[in-house]
């Protein structure tokens, strides 16, 4: 069993605090719009591709997670340098008898509407979360949320989680207005939270535009910066030439490409991010022929993520065979499938099926991932498959999969610990996505692995769980990203997540 124990503390440890470039006298979206009188008001950030929603309910795009993290905030926050959790609305927390939580609630906590955040919002959004199929996999595990007094929530687990606070910092559970709530209120269109920044203005296609919430509560994170633009730029070269002409300022993905003439810019700082991000070829596990484990196998060991590195990804990116990100102490590539054209077609064989007759269409939504799905095309040719690439952008390819409509996809996942990466293994997930794995031996491990509050013993547990859907390829992990971060010298105060965050809250103009 091969561990990749190395990679997390040493990658953490290479994730800096970075800095950026003055705006000066340029549109700030890029649009005709002028914000702020003074350029330094101003941070404009481009973006991959519009977000299929501003809500924290209805998607599971990471482009959304990093709008919802400017503008929410939940019990608890994911710090972005070490991905342990800590308080953000809750003051503290305790624990008795393992599975009843007590949260004193920060005082004076301002929503953007301007009403002020009391227990009763707090039960209202963890109740209102565990009422959504899609939440599942971060609320199940509250079985009672109860307001002690104003400014105190307690909840009880239907047995003891080791996650619970990891689940609380997730965007799913961040709070909003219980009026809001009770009133049917979208979420996407008026998404009004407790967070830094407030949507001023989102102009579809074109730019999302947010300003500074004054009141907002935490004095250390307040932003500093009182405007953030996005805007939306989908080609790659085209968000690089933005930032070297000054009509951006940030580059929250830069093309791979395009890293190197970054590199040599003298006006612009490029941060090489190592992630936990790990892109994936997900299955319909519950379309013929793909519900077979040997045929997925077959196409696992048919794809050269070599390959893929070299040829879509400029070289950038490590090769993961696992089925949860290398760098947690938990992976391991037990049962893994490496790429082997002669173990690619024993599988085959095993499965008894014509491969000209397997018809897989793989959604990708961006151009990157356009490049990926060519390569896999390419690579399974040569075991007689088929592939056709279908281009999407984020909001389909997003209502495509949650909706069982697809017939493969590829999407990331980095989440910042394992457990939270193996739940996804459990039958409740396909409350959530058709396709997904469901096995009973799973089920079992995995509500284990949740109650198992020894971490050496959970990580046992995880590496067994990982071992048998390593051994199955529902999914294929097909790299692990490294992420590239672009902006403007003088910016300072930035901290790129291995999550795939930034708080933009943080940075300021030198």
């Amino acid at each position: 069993m091969k561990r990749y124990t190395k990679w997390l503390s040493v990658s953490l440890a290479l994730i800096m605090l970075l800095t950026l470039l003055p705006g000066c006298g340029k549109n700030p979206t890029g649009n005709g719009e002028q914000i702020g009188t003074d350029p330094r008001d101003t941070l404009r950030v481009a973006l991959t591709s519009e977000p299929p929603s501003l809500g924290i309910y209805d998607h599971s795009a990471l482009i959304s997670v990093q709008m919802n993290v400017q503008m929410f905030n939940g019990l608890m926050r994911i710090d972005n340098a070490t991905l342990d959790p800590v308080c953000d609305l809750a003051e503290s927390y305790s624990v008795e008898n393992e599975v009843e939580w007590t949260f004193p609630l920060r005082k004076g906590v301002k929503f953007h509407n301007g009403d002020e955040m009391t227990s009763a919002d707090v039960v209202a959004s963890l109740e209102y979360a565990k009422s959504l199929p899609a939440a599942t996999l971060y609320t199940a595990s509250m079985s009672k949320i109860e307001a002690i007094d104003e400014y105190t929530v307690k909840i009880t687990t239907s047995a003891p989680y080791a996650g619970l606070l990891y689940d609380l910092a997730y965007y799913y559970n961040y709070i909003v207005p219980k009026a809001l709530i009770d009133a049917n209120n979208d979420f996407s269109a008026n998404p009004v939270g407790t967070g830094p920044y407030k949507l001023k203005e989102w102009n579809l296609g074109n730019y999302i535009s947010l300003e500074r919430h004054d009141d907002y509560f935490d004095e250390a994170h307040k932003a500093k910066i009182p405007n953030l633009v996005f805007n939306i730029i989908p080609e790659g070269t085209s968000r690089t030439i933005a930032l070297k002409s000054g009509d951006v300022d940030f580059v929250w993905d830069v093309n791979t490409a395009d890293v190197a003439s970054l590199q040599n810019n003298d006006a612009i700082t490029v941060a090489e991010v190592p992630s936990v991000d790990a892109v994936i070829l997900f299955f319909n596990n519950d379309r013929a022929p793909f519900d077979d484990a040997n045929l997925r196998n077959a196409i696992a060991a048919a794809i050269n993520r070599e390959d893929i590195i070299a040829a879509a990804l400029n070289g950038y990116g490590s090769v993961n065979y696992s089925c949860i990100a290398s760098g947690f102490s938990e992976s391991t590539d037990t049962n893994a499938i490496p790429y082997n054209l002669d173990t690619a077609k024993k599988y085959l064989a095993a499965w008894g099926g014509d491969p000209s007759t397997v018809d897989l269409k793989i959604i990708c939504n961006n151009e990157t991932r356009v490049a990926v799905g060519t390569v896999i095309q390419s690579n399974l040719a040569q075991i007689g498959i088929h592939v056709d690439v279908v281009t999407m952008d984020a909001a389909a390819a997003s209502n495509a999969w949650k909706s069982g409509e697809f017939v493969a996809t590829m999407g990331s996942w980095s989440p910042s610990n394992a457990l939270t990466y193996v739940q996804r293994f459990h039958s409740d997930r396909r409350k959530t996505y058709a396709g997904a794995l469901a096995t009973d031996e799973l089920d079992a491990l995995v509500n284990q692995a949740k109650m198992t509050l020894d971490a050496s013993r959970r990580a046992e547990i995880i590496d067994e769980i990982v071992g048998i859907v390593n051994s199955l390829s529902p999914q294929i992990t097909l790299y692990q990203s490294t992420w590239f971060r672009a902006y403007d010298k003088d910016l300072d105060g930035v901290l790129c997540s291995a999550t795939g965050y930034a708080n933009f809250c943080d940075m300021y103009w030198k």
